[in-house]
């Protein structure tokens, strides 16, 4: 998610770092770059041109921290500029106490609707511990019913069945009878998706929505449409009142900037956004933290959380410890770390929301997968103890039996040694960086446990 426009942007920002005084070409040029690598995101003009006059506005209005460096200083008003397009602040579900919700879901053919759906009940029974039910009225496409059937069967939620028979509105007002009486906290409705300009679906859901007055109308939209993706929003806005944006397939990293861009333009926020394809994988949409991970400050909060939700209570202690340890991080402490990071998602996940300036610029850890993993730790247990401890000690001759008693050839034995390196590169970068306390905001959880 917006790896590429982190990447040019980080590189800006990394020239003038290490300057002591910035000029004002030099603001200008860097402004410059700014724009041209919002606009290759698909960023609307109209946001970027008012985005940097903004910037402008407050770097002559702005009194200087002496704390910090001048490109820090100007890092820091770009922050607050893109938190602020983005809508400041997450706006979660309007979840009625002690009553039951009702959350209709909209789109277009293919934004991926119904596996939203999927992935929202699966945030709301596992995150919040609601009890969800979710119902399909999606009578156009068979296959539709089946799916989101399957995708609840991975949830904690329960599928109230529909048939391709039954009128639409009959199905809705079944649902929301068998919620009522059951005491459901949240009522999930997924729609068929629908055009604009389909007058007699349109008719249909409105027809729906003026009958059950949801609480919530949420729109699924493709990041991947770019700047269409804003068209459709403000048309089917007109037509249905909509409480907020489901933003799906930003893991693509193709045209991401729809998401800098929607706030602005439709006054809707974005509340949730699809990064994968897994039943997890939609988040909650926190401007601030979008806005750090694109100007390369990671997303560390994300990260905790999903290593919190993820890892158990006693692996956790131990994944903290192997944290603390910069030049002792050994190989035992490497396979511990792989063991826990293929539990959040993959090492590539973890490098994703770790801050820029503690990763290196060659690294090599994004390409362990499930068979490399196995081989690393066939090759680990291969080892003496003393190997495992002072890896540095591990020449030619090691090597060849390290090889013959782990099936690992000389060329991968080599290859997973220097990722152990990098590993323990970015170890050292953790404990030496206090901005970056990772795996420190643990600690008061941990306490917590005791």
């Amino acid at each position: 998610m917006f790896n590429n426009l982190t990447k040019k942007i980080s590189d800006i920002f990394e020239k003038i770092s290490y300057q002591g005084y910035l000029k004002k070409k030099t603001i200008k040029e860097t402004l410059n770059q700014v724009k041209i690598a919002l606009l290759e995101a698909d960023v609307s003009l109209i946001v970027i041109k008012k985005f940097l006059k903004q910037i402008k506005i407050k770097i002559s209005n702005s009194h200087i921290n002496k704390n910090f460096s001048p490109s820090q200083n100007l890092i820091k008003i770009v922050l607050k500029e893109l938190i602020k397009i983005m809508g400041e602040k997450h706006n979660p579900l309007n979840l009625l106490p002690n009553k039951l919700t009702i959350c209709t879901i909209i789109g277009q053919q293919g934004a991926g609707k119904t596996t939203s759906v999927g992935k929202l009940a699966y945030l709301l029974a596992e995150k919040y511990k609601k009890k969800v039910l979710v119902v399909s009225i999606d009578i156009y496409r068979p296959a539709a019913i089946l799916q989101l059937k399957k995708l609840i069967l991975q949830t904690k939620a329960i599928f109230f069945p529909s048939q391709v028979t039954q009128k639409t509105i009959k199905i809705a007002e079944m649902a929301v009878k068998e919620a009522k009486k059951k005491n459901y906290d949240v009522l999930l409705i997924d729609t068929a998706g629908r055009l604009h300009t389909d007058q007699l679906k349109i008719k249909e859901l409105k027809k729906i929505q003026n009958h059950i007055k949801p609480e919530e109308t949420l729109f699924v939209v493709d990041s991947m449409i770019g700047q269409d993706a804003v068209h459709s929003i403000k048309k089917f806005n007109k037509k249905f009142k909509l409480s907020g944006i489901i933003l799906t397939k930003l893991d693509s990293d193709t045209r991401g900037g729809v998401a800098l861009s929607i706030r602005e333009l439709t006054n809707q926020p974005i509340k949730y956004i699809g990064t994968g394809e897994k039943i997890y994988d939609l988040q909650i949409f926190h401007p601030k933290r979008i806005a750090k991970r694109i100007l390369g400050m990671g997303d560390v909060l994300s990260l905790i959380k999903d290593i919190k939700n993820k890892i158990k209570d006693k692996e956790l202690y131990k994944l903290t410890k192997t944290t603390k340890k910069g030049n002792n991080f050994n190989l035992n402490d490497f396979l511990t770390q792989i063991k826990q990071i293929k539990k959040i998602g993959s090492i590539n996940t973890l490098i994703k929301k770790l801050p820029k300036n503690i990763i290196p610029s060659n690294l090599i850890l994004n390409d362990i997968n499930e068979t490399s993993f196995i081989k690393i730790e066939a090759m680990i247990n291969s080892m003496t103890e003393k190997e495992k401890k002072f890896p540095s000690i591990i020449k030619a001759s090691r090597k060849i039996r390290i090889s013959n008693g782990s099936g690992n050839t000389i060329q991968d034995i080599n290859n997973y040694l220097k990722k152990f390196e990098q590993m323990k590169r970015i170890m050292k970068q953790i404990k030496k960086n206090k901005r970056n306390k990772i795996f420190e905001n643990i600690k008061d959880y941990l306490i917590k446990l005791k």
